[in-house]
C-alpha cells in the first residue's frame, strides 16, 4: 500500500469520525441544527471522495480490481454506506440518521484497521480468485449489505420517533451482541459454540422482546410526521437492496457452477444469504400489503440487518465454517490459505 493510498484511506476514516460529532452536535443544539447539518453532509463528502480515490489508487496499484479479501470488502462496506447516505439525505430530511450512518462507518474503518497487515497489503490473487465473476459477484453484495444496514439503522429512527424506547433499546442490545461476537470470534480464541450463542441467542432474545414490548410507548412524545418519513425511508432502502442481493445471489451462482459443476451446494453461506433474500422479500410483502405496522416493519428490517451482520461475517468469524471459510482473521490466516477452498471469494455470499 503506497503512502498517498494510506493518507486518502486515513483520511476517509477520520472524515467519517469527524462527521459524526457533527452530527451528533446538530442533534444535540437545535440553533445551530441546520448549519452543523450541512458541516456533517461536507465532511462526509470528503471522506467519500477521498476513500473513492483510495480504492481507485489501490486498484491500479494492484493491477486488478480491489475487491478480493476482507479488508478490500470492508473500505466498499464504508464506501457503500457514505453514498447511500448522501443519496438519501439528497431527498430525505435523514439529520437524525447522519451520525448512525457515520458511526457505522467509522466502526468498519475500525474494523478494518485492526485486521493483520497481511489483509492491507496487495497480494497477487490466488487462481482461485482470477475470474470475471468476482468483480460481477462481490460488488452487488456488498452494496446491498450497505442498504440493508442504512434500513435498520432508519428503521432505529423509526422506533423513537414513534416512542417505542423499550423495543429500540432491545433491538439496540440484539446488534451489540451480534457486533460483539463478530469482534470476539475475530480477535480471540472464544469458543465458538460461546460466539454462536452469543450471536443467535441475543438476536433472536433481543428481536422477540422487542416485539413484545411495541405495546408501550408514551403517546405525547409520538413524532408521526418523522416517524412516517423514515419508515418510508427504510422502505426505499430495502427496494435498492433487495435487487443488488438478488443480482449477488444470482451471479454467484453462475460463478459456482463455472467453478464447481454446480449451482447451488447448500453451503451454510449460501443458505444463509437466501434466509436474508427471503427476510427481506417479506418485509417488502407486509409493506406492500400494509399487513403490519410501521413499528413491526422495523423490527423486521431490524432482524434483516442481524441476518445481513450474520451473511457477511458472521459465518468465518462465529466458525461456522464451509466452502465460503477461511479461518480466523490472524496473521496466519492469510489469504492464502483459501487454497484450501478453491474457487471461493472470503467476501462473497454465493
Amino acid at each position: 500500500m503506497s503512502d498517498i493510498q494510506l493518507a486518502l484511506t486515513n483520511t476517509a476514516g477520520l472524515s467519517s469520525v469527524a462527521s459524526f460529532w457533527v452530527f451528533v452536535g446538530s442533534n444535540a443544539f437545535s440553533r445551530w441544527q441546520d448549519k452543523l447539518n450541512k458541516v456533517g453532509i461536507v465532511v462526509m463528502v470528503v471522506g467519500f471522495v477521498a476513500l473513492t480515490s483510495a480504492i481507485t489508487m489501490r486498484g491500479f496499484e494492484a493491477a486488478r480490481f480491489p475487491l478480493a479479501n476482507l479488508y478490500e470488502s470492508l473500505l466498499w462496506f464504508a464506501w457503500a454506506i457514505m453514498g447511500a447516505y448522501l443519496f438519501l439525505s439528497r431527498s430525505y430530511d435523514t439529520r437524525q440518521l447522519g451520525w448512525l450512518a457515520s458511526l457505522t462507518a467509522a466502526t468498519f474503518f475500525l474494523y478494518g484497521s485492526w485486521l493483520p497487515a497481511g489483509q492491507h497489503e496487495i497480494k497477487p490473487l490466488v487462481p482461485a480468485l482470477v475470474s470475471y465473476w468476482r468483480q460481477i459477484h462481490v460488488p452487488p453484495l456488498i452494496m446491498s449489505y450497505a442498504m440493508f444496514f442504512l434500513a435498520g439503522l432508519s428503521a432505529f429512527v423509526q422506533l423513537w420517533s414513534a416512542a417505542r424506547i423499550r423495543s429500540l433499546l432491545l433491538g439496540l442490545g440484539a446488534l451489540l451482541a451480534a457486533g460483539s461476537a463478530i469482534a470476539l470470534g475475530t480477535f480471540t480464541d472464544t469458543n465458538t459454540f460461546v460466539l454462536q450463542g452469543l450471536f443467535v441467542g441475543g438476536s433472536v432474545l433481543g428481536i422477540g422482546a422487542a416485539w413484545w414490548q411495541l405495546r408501550y410507548f408514551e403517546e405525547t412524545k409520538v413524532n408521526p410526521k418523522r416517524a412516517e418519513m423514515y419508515d418510508e425511508v427504510v422502505y426505499r432502502a430495502v427496494m435498492v437492496g433487495f435487487p443488488l442481493l438478488t443480482i449477488g445471489i444470482i451471479t454467484g451462482g453462475l460463478w459456482a457452477n463455472h467453478a464447481w459443476g454446480t449451482y447451488w451446494s447448500w453451503d451454510p453461506k449460501e443458505s444463509m444469504a437466501l434466509v436474508t433474500w427471503l427476510s427481506y422479500a417479506a418485509y417488502i410483502h407486509l409493506r406492500i400489503h400494509h399487513e403490519c405496522s410501521a413499528e413491526k416493519l422495523s423490527l423486521v428490517a431490524v432482524a434483516g440487518m442481524l441476518l445481513t451482520l450474520l451473511t457477511y461475517l458472521g459465518f468465518n468469524s462465529l466458525g461456522f465454517g464451509g466452502l465460503h471459510s477461511y479461518g480466523k482473521f490472524k496473521e496466519s490466516a492469510s489469504i492464502q490459505s483459501l487454497d484450501r477452498n478453491p474457487a471461493v471469494s472470503p467476501t462473497s455470499t454465493g
